[in-house]
């Protein structure tokens, strides 16, 4: 039996507030909104891309692009608004109830096809997934005193940071996959057995500060530069 091809779909709102009008701001030139629909289009795995948005100069920039557009009500474009709104809009006004979603978002510049074709190859093994990078930090929690307790190492063995197991994942914000009939039962994007796509920390830079957008832009160079 022929399994359908996912459905993508790119949030980009106009407004924000650590990086004003981040969804435009570019990256080696080009808009975070024009990197997720040119990934998502070269991957040729989306039965089709759509980009959801308030402002009318995504949607001009995402259609010459390619990419389908739903424009969005105000009240699903704040920043309480969560994503699961967002997707869940989609799907209503789509009418789609069945099959696949991936969810991209532009604030993960380096997201790349191949990451997308990965994570896509999950659906038929797993109910949910996302793009993560290994970390191996050595991580505490403190009980709220300035107490500390070790989290993922233990205190009287210090060991080196290779030595620590490569079983922690860090979220990296970049694509999100879901079976769709589960999504609207639990109405979460994480349900079920959840997998992940292994991304490198050098392409997992996420766009939440002006200086995360001054370091994405550095990389860019460098890689531009091994070309």
């Amino acid at each position: 039996m022929a399994v359908s091809l996912p459905f993508c779909l790119i949030p980009a709102r106009g407004g924000s507030k650590g990086v004003v009008r981040k969804n435009l701001r570019t990256v080696g030139g080009i808009p975070l909104v024009v990197r997720s629909i040119r990934a998502a289009l070269s991957s040729r795995i989306f039965a089709s891309v759509t980009v959801s948005t308030d402002d009318n100069e995504i949607a001009e920039v995402s259609g010459a692009e390619g990419a389908s557009v739903l424009h969005r009500p105000a009240e699903l474009s704040t920043d309480e608004a969560s994503s699961e709104s967002v997707i869940n809009h989609y799907l209503q006004s789509t009418s789609i109830s069945k099959g696949h979603l991936i969810m991209v978002q532009p604030t993960t510049p380096f997201l790349c096809r191949d990451d997308l074709v990965a994570l896509a190859e999950l659906r038929h093994s797993f109910d949910t997934a996302l793009t993560v990078y290994p970390s191996h930090l050595f991580l505490w929690r403190t009980s709220g005193d300035r107490t500390l307790s070790a989290v993922n190492h233990e205190i009287a063995v210090r060991q080196r940071r290779q030595e620590i197991p490569r079983e922690e994942f860090v979220e990296n914000g970049g694509a999100f996959l879901m079976d769709i009939e589960g999504f609207l039962v639990h109405r979460h994007r994480f349900f079920g057995r959840i997998g992940y796509v292994a991304m490198p920390e050098e392409r997992s830079v996420e766009i939440d500060t002006e200086a995360d957008l001054r370091l994405a832009n550095l990389i860019d160079t460098e890689q531009q530069a091994n070309r």
